[in-house]
């Protein structure tokens, strides 16, 4: 489970500022420590395993097997398990099946990382999501019996001197700054994947990946997961490291067609171009995270005008026992101003995290239509255990609109009520990473409803919900 803390605090930031450094630019030591875990586990780097002396691991004998004399030959083997226990009371808000009982998330997952030489790759990553116990049977991000996460070819094309593109071709993932508007949804069972293009410069402080690609599919048979034929998704994300400052800047251009986007205003052909700047960084005890996004294009035949406004500013106690950071945190998104208004004015977030309110996976209501004021605690118990509570007070910011969930489905209609208050949630979780390849977690959280949610026909019901997960990593 990913801590969302949404900010980058120092270690984070130099780890990505020395990563970015040319390897001749000082001497390495002989045998660095070993990389924890990425999100993406193609990201992972192992090379320096053809050292046999910084073989320290249990797992390390399958990070490195030579394919061959050239020492940029080899094959790296990986993959996780991940027990996910859930339980709610007043799911949905009180509306639909219920489970009293809790029900059991299984993730299974194993990849092979194939290094040819000569800038050449291959990229396979096999995964099985199922669900077991569940009233009302999976949901669709529950449950995947066996699908190929990712397949890809990757070419290494050098450009300039300590700069190189590498060109990807088939299945991958994306995980792009804050994951506000492209991440890989790692809180749910299924993750999210895209088949096309993409190409990725590395060009020291600077950081670009530009692609072109259709979603894909999650269903719950075996390999039955085909392209989003009716969406297509492309754009430009690029990075830029200020160390002077100790920060970095964020600029993107995404651009998504979807022939069958609905929202509150109907079903309609969506032409929807994502313009934004993220700042982020940190300066002594202070740490902020700031994204101001716009949106342009057409829904339905009309033309289509749309906002986002997002902050995460935070201050660490660094002489205080557990080094706690407080944080306060904003945001608005704009709505649509229903059936008299020229233009359409719902904000969409387009593929976004699994997690994107508080500490837990309760993902009850999502960024659209949404104005949204939180405060959060962090504190590092342990250098193993985290812990992190936040308290988040939820409105619409169009009263002609609805409330949407995470991934832009419709959940309450705002033609039923004119009241704006939706409600405030409660979330905490503590995780300890017991060892490398180790985490452990759980999380609570309790939704306390509105006059929004309570104002129509169908149940409008305090929601609490828990969860515990183990996960293994290797």
């Amino acid at each position: 489970m990913r801590m969302q803390t949404k900010y980058w605090g120092r270690s984070t930031f130099w780890t990505f500022v020395l990563s970015t450094i040319p390897i001749g630019a000082w001497a390495a030591p002989a045998c660095p420590a070993p990389p924890p875990y990425a999100l993406l586990r193609q990201d992972e780097d192992y090379s320096y395993l053809r050292d046999a002396r910084c073989r320290h691991d249990y797992m390390d004998p399958i990070k490195f097997i030579p394919l061959g004399s050239q020492k940029d030959q080899y094959l790296t083997l990986g993959g996780e398990v991940r027990e996910w226990y859930d339980v709610f009371q007043n799911a949905n808000w009180g509306v639909g099946p219920q489970d009293h009982n809790g029900y059991l998330l299984q993730r299974l997952s194993a990849y092979a990382d194939w290094h040819l030489g000569s800038g050449i790759r291959l990229f396979g990553q096999l995964s099985s999501a199922t669900e077991a116990g569940r009233n009302g049977g999976p949901r669709p991000v529950d449950e995947d019996r066996l699908w190929l996460e990712q397949a890809f070819a990757e070419f290494d094309v050098p450009v300039f001197a300590n700069t190189h593109v590498a060109v990807r071709l088939g299945r991958q993932e994306f995980e792009f700054g804050s994951g506000r508007f492209v991440d890989v949804r790692e809180g749910p069972n299924v993750r999210r994947a895209f088949d096309g293009a993409s190409a990725i410069l590395d060009g020291g402080f600077w950081k670009a990946t530009a692609f072109v690609t259709q979603p894909v599919l999650s269903r719950p048979q075996v390999f039955d997961d085909p392209t989003d034929t009716r969406t297509t998704f492309w754009g430009v994300y690029a990075t830029k490291l200020l160390p002077s400052i100790g920060g970095g800047l964020d600029l993107y251009y995404l651009g998504i067609n979807n022939r069958q986007a609905a929202f509150d205003r109907g079903t309609g052909d969506e032409n929807r171009h994502t313009l934004g700047v993220r700042a982020f960084g940190w300066r002594g005890n202070w740490d902020y995270d700031w994204e101001l996004t716009y949106q342009t294009g057409s829904f339905a035949g009309l033309p289509l005008s749309a906002y986002s406004f997002a902050t995460d500013t935070g201050y660490t106690f660094k002489s205080v026992q557990f080094s706690p950071r407080v944080s306060l945190k904003a945001g608005a998104t704009s709505g649509d101003g229903g059936a008299g208004s020229g233009t359409f004015g719902t904000f969409s977030p387009l593929f976004p995290s699994g997690i994107y309110f508080g500490q837990a996976a309760i993902s009850l209501n999502g960024p659209s239509n949404m104005l949204r004021l939180g405060v959060s605690l962090q504190a590092h118990l342990s250098d193993s255990v985290q812990f992190g509570i936040d308290y988040d007070w939820f409105w619409r910011n169009s009263l002609d609109d609805r409330v949407y969930g995470l991934g832009g489905n419709l959940l309450r209609t705002g033609q039923e009520s004119r009241e704006r208050y939706i409600g405030d949630q409660l979330s905490a979780s503590i995780v300890w990473h017991a060892t490398r390849h180790v985490d452990l977690s759980l999380a609570y959280a309790y939704f306390a409803v509105g006059p929004f949610l309570t104002d129509s026909a169908t149940p409008g019901r305090d929601v609490q919900y828990a969860s515990a997960f183990a996960r293994f990593k290797f």
